[in-house]
């Protein structure tokens, strides 16, 4: 039986144009930074952009999901939020089920 415990994914995709992908870029690795990455059971995170400029996509690591869901109640307060929500903030949850 395989006892290894797996992180909680979440990826989640912006919305962007290709005039506002490197403001949202700076805007959204400026929140993974400074806040993001600071709270309990935070792993990791990835930004990808999209060569067409039409979006940006976030790829975090957390150690559980009710670690994820802590940060997302503190999340709701904080000053950054309304910034990133004019990109439309789309969250899928993912468990990892085989790795190459």
């Amino acid at each position: 039986m395989n006892t290894k415990k797996t992180p909680f994914v979440v990826i989640v995709r912006f919305e962007t144009t290709a005039e506002t992908q490197v403001t949202a870029l700076a805007a959204i690795k400026n929140y993974i930074a400074d806040f993001l990455s600071q709270q309990p059971g935070f792993i990791s995170a990835t930004l990808h952009r999209s060569f067409d400029g039409l979006s940006i996509a976030n790829y975090a690591h957390w150690e559980s999901a009710s670690d994820f869901k802590h940060f997302a109640k503190l999340a709701k307060k904080h000053p950054d939020l309304p910034g990133l929500i004019q990109y439309n903030p789309t969250p899928c949850f993912y468990e990892i089920t085989e790795q190459f």
